[in-house]
């Protein structure tokens, strides 16, 4: 037995009292036992025993008076069992009291001890029915035979009560993970809709300028067309290209950042030339919106921070040009200045609209990936729900943050805040961002895509699977004076290679792709580098993901551009390993 247990005696004889209590009490001998033989042997007393069933026993002679000791009993735990006379006149009988005594406690172990004389048991089984919560016991009965009774529903009764508990906690546990469940369950169904919505997005934003590439290509292979309607055309479909690989790119961001495999590039940048890029690149869709397109600046500016000023411009490239889909009529300005917060110096570019603006309980889903305010947002305006969660998470890797203040038809100001204190690594000098300043931006900007073409001078090897791709990139190169041989896996670039070698015309440049048939783009370059070839190799490859750049060079390129190509940015790095030729637009690749 593991507690006291406690043990009501119902019996209006109460020399029957008396022997219960004289049955139920401790026995002493083993003990008295003990404590003899260690006195008389001069030995220490061997320990009490911790197992002696010894319970508290409450005597009283009416079914009464058993009532109201049961129903005072249960708040401090109850009585385990009852010993239950049937004929206790005047009063309640046995049969009465033990119907009470159950609806006070269900679960209370009853013995009947009476006289077979005075009750047979088939009127007791009658009266209440087979129940394990009964037993019946003849008088007169043993000491021994009670005891052993009293002992083993003691036991019953508190084995009961265990098994009651565990039977709470294991309610309370399967309500818990089934609460868990449900909110597991909303949390997935939550997701699913989201994607399901960012999916229908997807969709929109992909068919929509596939619609326009596919049509306009197909409205260039008429015979009819005229040269203006074929610049147009050729427009449209660059345009519509770009789309999609924004579209791409910032699919490739979120995936990166959900991986936290996003690597920041921190450099010297002017806040200054930052924002005025942004301004022209977006300059001409303000104009064809008729919106007006401003740049303010309050206050002194460093002239340089150490940050990644190209995460910086893509932030600033999602807060401008939302505010320009999104602005139907008006203007979009944007405020650069600098503040104190907590006595940091903070660099904070606000983007003001007067656009349609957002309702309150909308904004915080705003920055959540594959969201937007609402579905018929997405509808009018398009886009896919990327931006701003990519724009909010590259913002707290440069450690600052993009927050909103908006209300619906009274326009939006969204504001990237940067740290400027430490990372301010120039002169904080006043700023007046004049007409010569953006129109010298924007002139720039449009310079970039008027450079003349590099001419190249030299053999290339071009190792690409793709029929479409080979035939594309043979002729920019050719164009550009190149010769160009070509190989359509792995095994067929190194075979070429090394035949030109043993020719002594080996190729001035090998452009790598990586994921080809028979051989890939990494093996093919490591057997081209064990078997001694020293020429330059350049990955040209669709792989665009963090750490793809750094696999290229440690495999044995020298170079790694990216798919779908740009063609001055693919001639400037071929010129650079070809040797001297036509100054082109700077690459990210360095020779070996």
């Amino acid at each position: 037995m593991t507690r006291k247990h406690k043990i009501l005696i119902v019996d209006d004889d109460p020399a029957v009292l008396d022997a219960y209590r004289r049955i139920l009490s401790a026995p002493a001998g083993d003990d008295e036992l003990a404590k003899a033989r260690a006195a008389l042997f001069d030995d220490e007393p061997a320990a009490p025993k911790l197992n002696v069933f010894a319970p508290e026993v409450v005597l009283v002679d009416q079914g009464q008076a058993a009532i109201d000791a049961v129903a005072s009993a249960t708040a401090s735990g109850g009585f385990a069992m009852a010993f239950v006379d049937m004929r206790m006149p005047p009063g309640l009988d046995g049969f009465a009291t033990i119907d009470r005594l159950w609806t006070l406690d269900s679960d209370l172990q009853v013995v009947i001890a009476s006289a077979y004389s005075d009750v047979p048991w088939g009127e007791i089984s009658e009266r209440f029915g087979f129940t394990d919560r009964l037993l019946f016991l003849k008088k007169p009965f043993d000491a021994i035979e009670a005891r052993q009774m009293a002992w083993a529903l003691c036991r019953k009764r508190e084995l009961l009560r265990d098994a009651r508990t565990r039977e709470r906690h294991l309610e309370q546990r399967v309500a818990e993970r089934t609460r868990e469940l449900a909110r597991a369950t909303r949390v997935a169904q939550d997701a699913a809709t989201a994607r399901m919505q960012f999916l229908a997005n997807m969709s929109h934003e992909i068919r929509t300028p596939l619609t326009a590439i596919l049509g306009f290509a197909d409205l260039l292979r008429d015979s009819a067309c005229s040269e203006e309607d074929r610049r147009t055309h050729l427009q449209t479909i660059d345009r519509n290209s770009q789309h999609l690989l924004q579209l791409v790119n910032d699919v490739l961001d979120l995936s990166k950042l959900e991986a936290k495999q996003l690597l920041l590039d921190h450099a010297p940048a002017d806040p200054r030339t930052l924002v005025l890029d942004v301004v022209a690149l977006l300059r001409p869709l303000a104009a064809q919106k008729n919106i007006g397109l401003t740049i303010e600046a309050n206050g002194p500016l460093p002239t340089m921070l150490r940050t990644d000023g190209t995460r910086v411009r893509q932030i600033l490239l999602n807060l401008l040009g939302n505010a320009i889909k999104f602005t139907e009529r008006g203007s979009v300005t944007v405020r650069v200045g600098a503040a104190t917060v907590d006595d940091a110096r903070v660099l904070h570019f606000d983007v003001v609209d007067t656009g349609i603006g957002i309702a309150a309980e909308r904004l915080p889903m705003l920055f959540e990936p594959f969201m937007q305010a609402d579905s018929s947002t997405s509808r009018r305006f398009g886009g896919t729900g990327l931006g701003l969660s990519i724009s909010r998470r590259l913002a707290v890797l440069l450690g600052g943050v993009v927050d909103v203040v908006s209300a619906p038809d009274a326009g939006s100001t969204f504001t990237l805040r940067l740290p400027a204190g430490e990372s301010a690594i120039g002169e904080w000098t006043p700023w007046q961002p004049g007409a010569a300043a953006v129109n010298e931006a924007e002139g720039t900007a449009s310079g970039r895509g008027a450079a003349a073409k590099t001419r190249l001078a030299g053999r290339i090897l071009l190792a690409e699977d793709g029929a479409d791709n080979q035939r594309l990139l043979t002729t920019i190169l050719r164009r550009a004076g190149a010769e160009v041989h070509s190989a359509s896996d792995g095994q067929q670039a190194v075979a070429a290679a090394t035949q030109s070698q043993a020719a002594g015309k080996p190729f001035d440049l090998i452009l790598m792709d990586i994921q080809m048939p028979v051989l890939d783009g990494y093996l093919a370059t490591r057997q081209l580098r064990d078997l001694g070839w020293r020429g330059p190799i350049v990955a040209l490859t669709a792989h665009a993901m963090e750490g793809d750049r750094d696999r290229c060079l440690a495999e044995g390129c020298d170079g790694y551009e990216t798919k779908p190509v740009r063609v001055d940015h693919l001639l400037a790095t071929c010129a650079r390993f070809l040797g001297p030729a036509t100054p082109g637009p700077a690459g990210p690749t360095e020779p070996r």
